[in-house]
C-alpha cells in the first residue's frame, strides 16, 4: 500500500495534479519576505525621498506616496515623539502631528528631505516602514487570494504589480493571465509574465517586468506550468462611431455659447451624446480649464458607452462624486498610477488629455483619415511619452491643433476645446480632415 501510495504521489506530482499541496508548502510571511527583499531593491532604501514624484512626494523602502507617506511618519513619531522633535524639528514635526494636514500635493525642499531622510532611517523610522510594509504586502496577498491565485511565484510577482500600479493593473494582468490558464488557480509565471508585458499599462515597463520574472524564477517556488497564449498581430476592422443621442440640447440654453462661436455646435453634440453637461443650467464656460477628475469622467463614459452602449456609472455611498469613474478607468487601462485622485482638480494640460482620450476608444474605432507622419508636429516629438496618443488623435481626425501646426501639449485644455474633441470621439463623422504644412 505505502509502495502504491508513493508512486501515486509522484504521477500526481508530474502530472501538475498537486498545485494546492506545493504551493502550501510556502507560507504567507514567506511571500511577503521575498516581495519586500524585491521592493527594496527596486524601489528605495530607509531614507528615500523622493522631493516631487507626480506632484507629490514620495518617501522610504516601498516609496510611500502623498497621503500614505504622512500617514507613516505619523506613526513612526507616535513610536518616540521627542526623538521625532530633534530629527524633524519644530515646524515639521508640528506638520505632521496637526490632524488638519494635507499632503496631497505636498512637495518638500531639499532641507526638508535631508530632515525627514534622517528621521525615517532612524530605528522608529526603520521600524515603522518595516510594520506597514508587511501590511501592505499582506492586502496584496489577500488580494490575489481573492482572486483565486495559488501558485506562490506567481503571487510573489501579482504583488509587484499591485505595489507599482495599484489593485486595478494587477487584477487586469490577472485576469488576462487566466484567460490564458482557463483559472486563476492555473495561472503560470510565464503567463502572467506576459499578460504584464501584453497589458497597455503594465508593458510599458518591459525591463521592470523582466526583473520581476527574473526574481520570481529563481525562487524556485513555481507549481503552474503553463505556456503563455499571445494572439496572433491583426490589423484592426476599422468600426464607424456613433453614440446614440441621450439628452436635448437647445440653442440659447448657455448664455455663454452663442449660435456664431466656432465650438456652438461641438457643445451641442457633447450634451446631445451625454458626454458634458453645463457648468451651471445656463452657462457653458467655453473657456474654463478642463480638469483631469473631468477629463477622466468624459474618458469612462465614452469607453463605456462604445462597448456597452450605455453610461449607468452609480456613485457608492460616502465616495467623491469622480471615484466611480477614477475605477472604471484604471480597472480598464485607461488610467496610469500616475494619474492619481490626489491631482483630480488640478487642470489638464493637452498631453495628458490626448494620452487618456486615445485609450477611451479602440484602434478599430480610431482608423487613420490622415497622413501625419512622425514628428510631423514640431512640438510634439514622437518619442515623447504623449507621441503615439497625440499623433493617434491626428490621424483620426480628432485632433487639429491649437494653431496651424503646432499643438501645444503644454498648455491647459479648455472646455470648448474637449467638446469638440469628445463629439468627434463620439460621431465618426464629426471628424476632420488635417493638412499639415
Amino acid at each position: 500500500m505505502r509502495r502504491f501510495t508513493a508512486a501515486l504521489l509522484a504521477c500526481l506530482m508530474l502530472t501538475g495534479l498537486m498545485p494546492t499541496a506545493m504551493a502550501a508548502q510556502v507560507s504567507d510571511a514567506q511571500i511577503i519576505d521575498k516581495v519586500l527583499a524585491f521592493l527594496y531593491v527596486h524601489e528605495g532604501n530607509y531614507g528615500s525621498i523622493n522631493k516631487n514624484d507626480n506632484g507629490a512626494l514620495s518617501v522610504g523602502k516601498i516609496q510611500w506616496h502623498a497621503g500614505n507617506a504622512l500617514n507613516l511618519c505619523r506613526d513612526a513619531l507616535k513610536r518616540n515623539p521627542e526623538s521625532a522633535l530633534a530629527l524633524l524639528g519644530e515646524d515639521l514635526y508640528n506638520e505632521i502631528t496637526d490632524s488638519t494636514t494635507n499632503w496631497s500635493h505636498r512637495i518638500v525642499d531639499d532641507a526638508e528631505a535631508a530632515l525627514l531622510s534622517a528621521f525615517l532611517t532612524s530605528p522608529e523610522g526603520k521600524a515603522a516602514q518595516d510594520d506597514q510594509g508587511r501590511a501592505y504586502m499582506t492586502n496584496y496577498i489577500n488580494a490575489g487570494k481573492k482572486l483565486g491565485i495559488t501558485d506562490p511565484a506567481v503571487m510573489v510577482y501579482f504583488c509587484d504589480l499591485h505595489n507599482q500600479g495599484g489593485l486595478g493593473m494587477a487584477r487586469r494582468v490577472a485576469t488576462a493571465a487566466a484567460d490564458m490558464a482557463g483559472s486563476f488557480g492555473a495561472i503560470s509565471l510565464d503567463q502572467i509574465y506576459q499578460a504584464g508585458l501584453d497589458d497597455s499599462v503594465a508593458g510599458r515597463y518591459p525591463t521592470r517586468r523582466k526583473a520581476t520574472y527574473d526574481y520570481c524564477k529563481s525562487l524556485g517556488w513555481e507549481v503552474n506550468t503553463g505556456k503563455p497564449v499571445t494572439p496572433p498581430a491583426t490589423q484592426p476592422t476599422p468600426s464607424k462611431v456613433k453614440f446614440p443621442k441621450v439628452a436635448t440640447y437647445k440653442q440659447g440654453q448657455f448664455y455663454d455659447v452663442p449660435a456664431g462661436k466656432w465650438y456652438a455646435k461641438n457643445v451641442a453634440s457633447a450634451v446631445e451624446f451625454g458626454l458634458m453637461k453645463g457648468q451651471t443650467s445656463n452657462a457653458f464656460s467655453p473657456e474654463g480649464n478642463v480638469t483631469v477628475a473631468e477629463t477622466v469622467t468624459m474618458a469612462a463614459r465614452i469607453h463605456s458607452i462604445y462597448t456597452t452602449g450605455s453610461a449607468n456609472f452609480k456613485q457608492a455611498s460616502g465616495s467623491r462624486w469622480y471615484d466611480v469613474y477614477y475605477d472604471y478607468c484604471y480597472q480598464k487601462g485607461i488610467l496610469t498610477a500616475s494619474y492619481h485622485k490626489d491631482i483630480a482638480n488640478w487642470a489638464i494640460t493637452r498631453a495628458q488629455f490626448a494620452e487618456i482620450f486615445a485609450k477611451a476608444l479602440p484602434a478599430s474605432a480610431l482608423p487613420a483619415k490622415n497622413t501625419v507622419k512622425d514628428n510631423a508636429i514640431p512640438d510634439v516629438p514622437s518619442s515623447a511619452s504623449y507621441g503615439k496618443a497625440v499623433y493617434t488623435l491626428y490621424r483620426a481626425g480628432i485632433l487639429t491643433g491649437s494653431d496651424v501646426n503646432y499643438f501645444y501639449p503644454s498648455t491647459a485644455i479648455n472646455r470648448a476645446q474637449a467638446a469638440a474633441i469628445a463629439s468627434r470621439m463620439a460621431d465618426s463623422d464629426l471628424r476632420m480632415s488635417v493638412t499639415m504644412k
